[in-house]
């Protein structure tokens, strides 16, 4: 049974937070050797963070591509489809639904923005799991 977490961010000015704090909990996640899957609702945000994953911190490479249009290896991979990417441990949800495939990985975060619509979608999430008998962990992000 996967570990799930919400990660409720609550942003004051620079919308861009959101994709930074993925950046960097991605990046959290794979020094410590887990393999990431990036689940988005659309190829065109897909593609913004695959920019954001080079660029984030000059210091650090990620190593990623775009699920399923690329194929590699990489351990970072990110996906917009209902696609199951095989071979990853962490999931990190950005969409507002669970993503079908939920079940194939390790861990979970999942990553509710600070607005109505999101927190309901989020709401609604946490309910799924919870009717199921996940353990569930939330942690609030103030940036």
């Amino acid at each position: 049974m996967p570990q799930i977490d919400f990660y409720i961010l609550h942003i004051k000015h620079n919308r861009q937070e959101k994709e930074r704090f993925v950046c960097q909990l991605t990046d959290k996640a794979w020094h410590q050797g887990y393999r990431i899957y990036i689940q988005t609702g659309f190829i065109s945000f897909a593609r913004h963070l695959d920019a954001m994953l080079w660029t984030f911190k000059e210091e650090s490479f990620l190593p990623h591509d775009i699920y399923p249009d690329v194929s590699s290896s990489a351990p970072i991979r990110i996906g917009y489809t209902a696609q199951f990417c095989e071979g990853m441990d962490v999931l990190v949800n950005m969409t507002e639904t669970v993503p079908p495939f939920f079940e194939g990985f390790k861990r979970i975060a999942d990553i509710v923005d600070d607005t109505p619509q999101a927190k309901e979608a989020g709401r609604a999430r946490y309910r799924f799991y919870k009717e199921r008998g996940y353990t569930l962990k939330v942690h609030e992000i103030n940036r």
